[in-house]
């Protein structure tokens, strides 16, 4: 997929309507649910995608409940719409924090790159769309941080109705998405090993140092510790 035509004018325009008149679209999983109906009790390969507001608790505690709810309401919408126009799904929405999902159950390059271009311009909705908006109505601005890997995941049927019980993937690329975004500072976007190794032109990130008493992961192919890679 090619990076879409990004209309910023247009974005800002729906995040202005969202602050005055509230969320313009349908913030539903249910895409996702039914993409992952159609492989209960498979492994499937994907992309995971966090994407979680640094600082929420703090900015929670400055601005009332309705304030903070507007702007998760904000956050959210905007995540949802450029995970959609990049071929993924919004998996689920938890606290502060959107986690998409990539199929790449025939082919993992092209969805991680995929992911990688949504990570860029989710950054560029925030900075150019969002927090323009937000200033202009007196909220503090948003500050985010990005993880993304790649790997098999379990789907998971909580239930015996295909069509109303739960539905979940449980797996290690997406405990590890969860657990390398610690690892991002504000502004930033921390990749996987698996994820970097699916790019044919990875030269936009580079190898991040960590402490090994923080990050003790190992690559389950070489032994060694699992990489994790900060894009320029």
């Amino acid at each position: 997929m090619l990076s879409p035509a990004r209309d910023f004018n247009s974005i800002q325009e729906r995040v202005r309507q969202t602050l005055d008149k509230g969320v313009q679209i349908d913030l539903s999983t249910e895409m996702c649910k039914r993409f992952l109906r159609r492989h209960v009790n498979c492994k499937i390969g994907v992309v995971i995608l966090y994407v979680d507001i640094d600082g929420s608790t703090r900015m929670s505690m400055s601005i009332t409940p309705a304030e903070f709810a507007t702007i998760l309401h904000v956050f959210s919408q905007e995540m949802s719409l450029i995970i959609s126009e990049y071929g993924g799904y919004t998996l689920k929405y938890v606290g502060d924090a959107v986690i998409a999902l990539f199929p790449a159950v025939y082919d993992s390059h092209q969805p991680s790159r995929n992911a990688v271009g949504c990570a860029s311009d989710m950054q560029e909705i925030i900075k150019k769309c969002i927090n323009p908006e937000l200033a202009a109505h007196g909220l503090p601005e948003v500050r985010i941080k990005i993880s993304i890997d790649y790997g098999d995941v379990q789907v998971v049927l909580y239930g015996k109705s295909i069509e109303r019980s739960h539905i979940d993937i449980v797996g290690s690329s997406i405990s590890m998405a969860a657990k390398m975004i610690a690892f991002a500072r504000t502004g930033q976007i921390v990749a996987g090993q698996s994820l970097y190794g699916n790019l044919a032109d990875n030269q936009g990130f580079a190898r991040l140092d960590v402490d090994p008493a923080r990050w003790s992961y190992v690559d389950e192919k070489s032994g060694s510790s699992y990489g994790l890679y900060l894009m320029k």
